[in-house]
């Protein structure tokens, strides 16, 4: 178990996150299409509700966690998953999908500030941490602007 700092994920929260969305509207259309295809996705708006959806998981199996340390983590069929939280945002403009990654993000980036010390000791915190919101980034990274 890599361990991570507060700030370390707040760090991926602010800087890794945070210019996500201005990065993948710098890449030319083509860029966007290719990256779309290789994520699996017909819209942007479709990989951010994606990803928001997981951030969801995470922050309230992070709660369970905290609260209740003998929680045991979840099971989910992931596809399945993934095709719902597309599903819930299909009538969303790209624009709606866009407010709801910046206010579930700046969300997230209070709900890590607030947690405490001994989260940051948790073996099932550290794991969600990583699975949701830094290890998510590098698996939706976005390719150099062209």
């Amino acid at each position: 178990m890599t361990a991570f700092t507060r700030q370390e994920v707040l760090n991926v929260l602010q800087e890794g996150w945070g210019p996500y969305i201005q990065s993948y509207q710098r890449l030319s259309t083509q860029a966007q299409v290719a990256f779309l295809a290789r994520q699996g996705y017909a819209r942007f708006a479709d990989l951010l509700a994606h990803i928001v959806a997981w951030w969801e998981v995470g922050y309230q199996s992070i709660e369970r966690y905290v609260s209740s340390p003998e929680t045991q983590p979840r099971k989910y069929d992931v596809d399945a998953f993934n095709a719902e939280a597309v599903a819930k945002s299909a009538e969303m403009s790209e624009e709606q999908v866009i407010a709801s990654f910046e206010k579930t993000r700046n969300f997230l980036i209070e709900f890590v500030k607030a947690l405490p010390n001994s989260a940051f000791e948790n073996e099932k915190v550290i794991n969600q941490l990583n699975m949701e919101f830094i290890g998510h980034l590098s698996e939706h990274a976005l390719p150099s602007a062209e």
